[in-house]
Order: C-alpha cells, then sequence, then structure tokens
C-alpha cells in the first residue's frame, strides 16, 4: 500500500519511476508514473507480492519487475524488452501529479463525430474528430495542423492536448474544429512537409462535401510547421475562407535552426566562445545541405567537412564538443533527412504570396524555437495577395503559446497552463469578424 518510487539508469541518463498501490474495496488497484517523462497511471495488469517478493508486469510497455523487501526498500530489476535495469523502490510521502486544468472533459455540449477516410492509394486513411455545435450550421469550419514530429489530433506533449482545448474552445462557440493524427510511423517518417500539405487539402476536400458542412467556409489553423503545411495547402486551394498561424514560420528553415541554436545555447549557460563557435559551425553545414542538389550529395559533401572540421581536433577535445564520430553520423543523418533536406529546399515566401484569404499570425516573444519578430515580418512581407493580414507578438507567450517565465522546452511540462486564454480570444474574435465580413 503506498508511493513507491526509484531511479533506474537508463544509458547516461536516469529514469525515474513512481509505484501507487491503492485498496479498491477488496482488491488493490497498482499503477505507475514516469514523471520525468509527465506520464501518469499506467496500468499494471498483474502484481503479486509473495513470500517478500513484489512482481509485476505492464503490457503496454513489454515491461516486468521483480524485487525482494529488504528494510525499508524494495530492490530488485526493471526488465522492458528484454533489457535489465537495477531499479530500488523506497517509500514515497507524495506522488507528482500535473494538473492540466483547461483540458476538456465530458460530457460536451458539442457533437462529436469520429471520422476516416482515404488519403491515397496503398497509405493509411485519415483519422480524426470532427467537432459540431449541436444546433444549427457551424459559422465556418477550421482544420487543425500540427506541428514538426508525429502528432496525435490533440498534439499532445507533456501532457498537454494543446488542439484539444482548442477545438472544444471554438465549438463551444458556434465553430465545426476538425483534428486528426499523423500516420503510423511506418508511413510519417517517409514524409515531408508537402505531404501533410496534400493531406490537408484532402481533409478540406472531404470535409467541403460533408451535407452538413455545406456551403459552410473552410479554413486551417497551424501550428509551428503546421503553419508552413497551411500556407502550402491555402496556396493550393483558392477557396480556402481564412489561415490562422499560432508560433507560424515566415523565414527559412536554415534561419530557424539557427536562431533555436543559439538562444538555447544562451539559455543553457554556454560560453559566448563557445555560441560563435557553434553557430559559425552550424551556418557551415545548414548551407551545404542547403547547396546540395540531393540527400546522397549532402552526405558526401558533409562527410569531406566535418573530416576536415575535426582533423586537428584530440579525442578529449571532440567528445568535449560532441563531434565524436557517432555524434556526427547523427548531424549528417538528421540534416539529410527526405523531411529536413525538403524543408532546407523550401521558401515560405514561395507559398505566402499565392495565399489570397485573410491571415491571423500570432508568435510569442518568448519562443525560443521560432523567433516571433523575424518570422512575423517574413509572414506579413511575403502575403501579397491576402486581402486582411493581422501580426501580432504576444508577450511573456513560448512556442506552445503558453504563458510562461524562460521559454525553454524544459519548462513546457511544468507550467500547468496548456495556452494562454488570450492565444483562443484573439482567435475567436478573429475569426469572427472575418466569417462576418465575408
Amino acid at each position: 500500500m503506498g508511493i513507491w518510487q526509484g531511479k533506474m539508469a537508463v544509458g547516461a541518463d536516469s529514469l525515474s519511476l513512481v509505484m501507487v498501490v491503492e485498496r479498491s474495496g477488496d482488491t488493490l488497484r497498482v499503477v505507475l508514473d514516469s514523471p520525468d517523462q509527465y506520464v501518469t497511471d499506467i496500468a499494471v495488469d498483474r502484481c503479486t507480492f509473495v513470500n517478500d517478493t513484489l512482481r509485476f508486469s505492464v503490457r503496454s510497455l513489454g515491461a516486468s519487475y521483480t524485487g525482494r523487501y529488504d528494510g525499508d526498500r524494495i530492490r530488485g530489476r526493471f526488465t522492458q524488452y528484454g533489457r535489465k535495469m537495477k531499479l530500488n523502490l523506497s517509500p514515497a510521502s507524495e506522488r507528482k501529479l500535473f494538473l492540466r486544468p483547461q483540458e476538456p472533459q465530458p460530457p460536451y455540449p458539442y457533437r462529436e463525430v469520429e471520422l476516416s477516410f482515404p488519403y491515397e492509394a496503398g497509405l493509411p486513411p485519415i483519422n480524426g474528430t470532427l467537432t459540431l455545435p449541436t444546433e444549427g450550421k457551424p459559422k465556418a469550419v477550421a482544420v487543425l495542423l500540427t506541428g514538426s514530429g508525429r502528432q496525435d489530433r490533440d498534439e499532445t506533449i507533456f501532457r498537454h492536448k494543446p488542439f484539444k482545448v482548442i477545438a472544444d474552445y471554438l465549438t463551444r462557440r458556434g465553430f465545426a474544429v476538425f483534428r486528426y493524427d499523423d500516420p503510423p510511423y511506418s508511413t510519417f517518417a517517409k514524409q515531408t512537409t508537402f505531404d501533410f500539405a496534400r493531406q490537408a487539402q484532402v481533409v478540406f476536400d472531404t470535409l467541403s462535401a460533408r451535407p452538413e458542412l455545406a456551403g459552410v467556409p473552410v479554413g486551417f489553423l497551424g501550428h509551428s510547421e503546421g503553419g508552413m503545411v497551411a500556407w502550402i495547402a491555402a496556396a493550393a486551394q483558392p477557396k480556402t475562407a481564412f489561415v490562422i498561424s499560432l508560433a507560424g514560420v515566415g523565414t527559412p528553415i536554415s534561419e530557424i535552426l539557427l536562431y533555436q541554436t543559439h538562444v538555447l545555447g544562451v539559455a543553457s549557460g554556454l560560453s559566448d566562445a563557445q555560441i560563435r563557435s557553434n553557430d559559425q559551425l552550424n551556418r557551415s553545414v545548414y548551407g551545404i545541405v542547403e547547396k546540395s542538389k540531393t540527400p546522397e550529395d549532402a552526405v558526401k559533401k558533409l562527410d569531406v567537412f566535418f573530416k576536415k572540421y575535426t582533423r586537428k581536433m584530440s579525442p578529449e577535445q571532440r567528445m568535449a564538443l560532441h563531434l565524436t564520430d557517432v555524434e556526427i553520423a547523427g548531424i549528417c543523418s538528421q540534416a539529410t533527412s527526405q523531411w529536413l533536406f525538403t524543408l532546407f529546399h523550401t521558401r515560405p515566401a514561395d507559398y505566402l504570396n499565392q495565399v489570397q484569404c485573410p491571415v491571423l499570425a500570432l508568435n510569442g516573444d518568448r519562443d525560443l524555437q521560432v523567433e516571433a519578430a523575424a518570422n512575423l515580418a517574413g509572414i506579413k512581407a511575403g502575403l501579397l495577395k491576402s486581402p486582411s493580414v493581422t501580426c501580432h507578438t504576444l508577450p511573456e507567450l513560448n512556442h506552445l503559446m503558453q504563458e510562461c517565465e524562460t521559454g525553454t522546452v524544459e519548462e513546457y511540462g511544468t507550467i500547468e497552463q496548456t495556452m494562454s486564454p488570450r492565444v483562443l480570444e484573439a482567435v475567436t474574435e478573429w475569426l469572427d469578424k472575418v466569417i462576418q465580413s465575408r
């Protein structure tokens, strides 16, 4: 009974694990928390405690644990997919929970419709949730486009569900919202931003053809890379009613990455000399990739560059600078992946200048991933055909549009707020004005 916690070594790092044992009537309920990963209530499928030996298994993790009670602790090993790690559990006085007060909870005052429809022959279907006001036709339909990396329909990150919060907020105010999952990893890993834009166009066409949405204006709301997806999709679809960009991009990816590495280096306390060195190195690497015609060509040129760059470094220097052979291989693999290589050769301005609908762009001034000033300037300058452009830098907001102190990634999960109400209010007010003016 109670709360037990411990740490296990995972490579060079450690990972906390918490076991919570609660009595429910005549039965015991056992769950696991992984606070370092912001995960709680992982169901334990089987748990026994016989002759001072604790055993439990967790099918969802492919994991099991065996430990023996020894004084005031349980000493044992955690096994996951055949890998064994030492894990000793000690009593804890409290359980660390991560409150997400903005996350909507049922019952909802609107309808939810689960949709699945084909995207392209041989590829998995698009699966998502359409939320609709209970009465009358919606004012408009917002298609939500997630940011970088494989995401679920709620854009779940650090137990936050920003897209679920947005969908709930807009649907309660008379709008329909569709949010959808990225495809399985085997498919997603081969796709680029242009594949995501084609999916968005299929969603647009499919929703427009639904009887309950006939004649209802449809637009895109994209977060981070989802903003780039929105520019491409809206440029190809002249019937797009609006685009909303949250922490979106208006400058080339090389500039965004240079900004990220610079400000995150400053935030992590690197010396000025190290930051300048990193800036110069990254600029050289990105320049090589941008000038290469194919990923294979970039790999060859990067190999030559890094051999020359590290030629006079000692093994200790290379390790300190994270430029060992293994780490260089990782840098080259990431920079020449089909997704990132394509982004290095994509200019937002080429698509921004084809967008013909009203646009709202909101960025936070504490965003350490996408610089607000430069990207909003790029968005505004590129929207040559848009009849209405509204760009705002919102104070004290990070890349997830949370009210924050530092803007660092490490802070995202510690903040209870999923999205600033200022963002939700600004989006709704702007949408109402745009739809009323049609």
